[in-house]
């Protein structure tokens, strides 16, 4: 049994450890998968650790609510976030909302996620794909493979889909780390809620000028849907569509960037399964999958609870908070078959990695597609791939993968 303290799991800066975590998540999937911890400085919650009960969570609205406190943060910051916001999540996003509005907001984007849209956008990502490989060529057989490819990669691809401009993506890539793992960007006179604040506030300033050229000038881009879109006959006000344009240009592409990464890191670290792959190109989209159970950069969700239940013979009370882990999900070995196993012949496992139910990702589609397509055309084209140094993490319990992934590689001549 580990010495460490299940606080950990909303600490940030363990993340950079995955080791440390993987290892308390199994302990908690073994001893307590429903488990009260009582963190400094951020108010307790139940850390829930297996996938069926993570999937009850999510097929009872009526008992679990993503209002209000949808992710882990500092009591003091959703306070913060509360006096300025009025919401102390900071943001109202489609993953912070339940109910008809929710369904109503997922409604006005959700044709563009649809396997049917996507599948007409196969070729152009392809196009895309095929640059940042290029890139790969010129850089003399050796580079950082996430900051230098996976980070920028789905970050166009869904920036194009919105219709935010090329020389517009490191400063859109800057805020999304920033959100995601503030910590990482904290000193001594600036700590994480001051980088949250300011964070939030430019993003807050570059999508409320989007929406008001899209709305003087539309275009055929999701921004422009956005924009231009009415509930009850009424423009969305400025917060919720800020909001959206936060969660799109953000979740949009960081968990696949971290997927990518992951997914290479496997394959390296896997060489039977890079093997099987090159020998059996049919297994591309299996592969994609798996290697996004596999990374699960998507690290939890919370829950309140609107009646007194139980939940894995633990009785919870009306206004607790449950944290569902979807990484333990994935390695949860009474759910899925060789859970701990990376396998890119598993058949579908209805891993949570993108969620359950009314909050199933929007962009799962367009993650897996992006994933496949890119391993497609990159592996068969090297003579050789392997690490090239230690590689390193994000420090963050919300959405966190590979900071750092150094690789040397040969293209076939």
């Amino acid at each position: 049994m580990s010495n460490l303290s299940s606080a950990i799991l909303s600490e940030a800066l363990a993340y950079a450890n995955p080791v440390d975590i993987k290892g308390k998540l199994a302990e908690l999937r073994e001893t307590a998968p429903v488990s009260l911890v009582e963190p400094e400085g951020i108010r307790p919650y139940w850390a829930v650790t297996r996938l069926e009960d993570i999937r009850y969570i999510e097929s009872n609205p009526q008992l679990f609510s993503a209002e209000p406190r949808a992710i882990l943060i500092l009591e003091a910051l959703e306070k913060e976030n509360q006096e300025r916001f009025g919401e102390i999540m900071g943001v109202k996003t489609l993953v912070h909302m339940d109910g008809p509005r929710h369904m109503e907001l997922r409604k006005i984007t959700r044709d563009w996620f649809m396997p049917a849209n996507i599948s007409k956008l196969r070729g152009h990502v392809e196009e895309l794909a095929a640059g940042f490989i290029e890139r790969m060529k010129g850089m003399d057989g050796k580079c950082d493979f996430a900051t230098d490819i996976a980070f920028w990669y789905p970050l166009r691809v869904v920036l194009q889909l919105i219709g935010i401009p090329e020389e517009d993506e490191a400063k859109i890539l800057g805020l999304t780390q920033a959100l995601f793992a503030p910590d990482a960007f904290a000193t001594e006179e600036k700590d994480v809620m001051a980088v949250f604040f300011e964070t939030i506030t430019a993003m807050g300033e570059y999508f409320t000028l989007l929406i008001e050229d899209r709305r003087a000038n539309p275009k055929d881009d999701i921004a422009s849907l956005l924009s231009n879109a009415t509930l009850d006959g009424e423009l969305i006000d400025h917060f919720t569509l800020t909001s959206y344009f936060v969660l799109l240009s953000t979740a949009g592409h960081d968990t696949t960037s971290a997927s990518l990464a992951g997914g290479i890191q496997a394959l390296i670290q896997n060489p039977k399964q890079m093997e099987l792959l090159l020998a059996n190109p049919e297994l591309y989209p299996q592969a994609a999958d798996e290697i996004i159970r596999w990374v699960s950069p998507v690290k939890h969700f919370a829950r309140t609870v609107l009646e007194d239940t139980e939940l894995g013979g633990v009785p919870l009370k009306k206004g607790d908070t449950v944290a569902m882990f979807f990484e333990s999900a994935n390695r949860d070995e009474t759910a899925i078959e060789r859970a701990g196993e990376f396998d890119i012949t598993r058949k579908s496992t209805k891993h949570m990695a993108f969620g359950y139910g009314r909050h199933n990702c929007l962009g799962m589609h367009l993650a897996r597609m992006e994933v496949e397509t890119f391993l497609r055309l990159l592996l068969p084209q090297l003579e050789s791939l392997s690490l090239n140094g230690e590689p390193s993490y994000i420090p963050s319990h919300f959405v966190s993968g590979l900071s750092s992934l150094p690789i040397t590689f040969k293209f076939k001549d």
